[in-house]
């Protein structure tokens, strides 16, 4: 093979995921994979919404409650969806090619987001057949992320083997009708090598070969609403619609069938100059109205930014990018040790501001809406 990626398996002493980041390009630059790199740490255009994906997170602030006689003790991060329970409120988004990071690919990163409680959601772009990444952890609830195809064929093959391996959910993405301008990609005539095919892809026999990533990613369209009750009839399974950032579009997907709302830009990676998500996620949850679970994600970097996407109406919070750092230094158990490190600092979050659990956070954890710092 002429693509090497890392193979270790440890468990990581992190201080926080900003610091894995800078630590992840380094480790990556260093084996000559600094075009894969910047694949997974850059986003669309001038990068604009990528950063005030995070930097957003800071206009909102948090009231903490005291005088509770509260302990370490008390504190419990437990929760479930669609009856999958877990201990961490904190998932895994989809993301393409796991094999860019380690020799593992998903095979590691769902053995370590179940060991770490949690579950993954896997991309159509995995380098690991679905059957091959079920029977690796066959005890693990994953979830099956899922880009509409101009080939109907290919639709129902690649939505039939996610049954048949035992996906408890179907995530349909809807980014739009083309694809974002990642410059950073542009600049590095960025392709994926031909050492990590898309396997499940492949696995379609009528999938045409040598594609490169903008043909495989021009193939991909937008959904009409209607398909969302047609994707549910036709696998029996939960179906979540990823990429809602308004709340009229949140409001049609339930009405033509959604299980789910999962509020996403794609950590900034679509289309440049949007609002962030968490900006968008008052309006969301408003016209939701609690009618189905909220999924959240782009721009969680931190147990703080959990806490408050959480006190401001999400149920679960996705990450996608930290995943991949930890795979990368320590495979399953690096993954492990980034899901932890979140869910530490929540709960210490959650403890010093005066809530014990999830339930409590979100009915009693206070906000306090500020002005954008300079």
């Amino acid at each position: 093979m002429s693509y090497h990626a890392n193979s270790i398996e440890k468990e990581l002493e992190i201080i926080n995921i900003p610091d894995l980041e800078k630590e992840f390009e380094k480790s990556m630059s260093a084996v000559n994979h600094k075009k894969e790199a910047d694949f997974i740490i850059g986003g669309a255009g001038s990068e604009y919404t990528l950063q005030h994906n995070i930097s957003d997170f800071d206009n909102w602030e948090i009231v903490p409650s005291v005088i509770r006689g509260l302990d370490e003790s008390r504190g419990n991060t437990a929760t479930e969806i669609f009856g999958i329970k877990l201990k961490t409120p904190i998932i895994v988004s989809p993301s393409a090619a796991h094999g860019l990071v380690h020799s593992t690919a998903e095979l590691g990163t769902l053995k370590g987001t179940f060991d770490a409680g949690s579950l993954m959601t896997v991309s159509t772009f995995s380098n690991e057949l679905l059957k091959s990444i079920h029977e690796a952890e066959s005890a693990a609830p994953w979830f099956y992320q899922f880009s509409f195809d101009q080939n109907q064929n290919l639709n129902n093959f690649l939505l039939n083997e996610a049954i048949r391996q035992g996906a408890k959910a179907i995530v349909v993405g809807v980014f739009g009708a083309s694809f974002g301008r990642r410059e950073r990609d542009i600049r590095n005539h960025f392709d994926f090598d031909s050492d990590l095919p898309f396997r499940q892809l492949a696995a379609f026999p009528e999938y045409p070969s040598g594609l490169d990533i903008l043909k495989v990613n021009n193939r991909k369209r937008d959904i009409n609403p209607e398909e969302i009750a047609k994707i549910k009839e036709q696998t029996g399974l939960p179906v979540l619609v990823k990429g809602i950032q308004s709340g009229a579009d949140a409001i049609r997907a339930i009405e033509n069938g959604a299980d789910g709302i999962w509020i996403s830009n794609t950590g900034g990676r679509q289309l440049d100059g949007i609002r962030s998500t968490i900006k968008a996620l008052p309006e969301i949850v408003e016209a939701v109205n609690k009618r189905v679970p909220i999924v959240f994600d782009s721009g969680i970097r931190r147990g703080q930014h959990v806490f408050k996407a959480l006190a401001l109406g999400a149920d679960l919070v996705a990450v996608g990018r930290a995943p991949l750092y930890g795979l990368h230094f320590g495979g399953a158990r690096g993954v492990t040790s980034v899901l932890e490190q979140l869910r530490t600092e929540l709960l210490n979050t959650m403890l010093l501001a005066g809530v014990t659990d999830i339930k409590e956070l979100k009915n009693n954890a206070r906000l306090e809406h500020s002005y954008p710092r300079a």
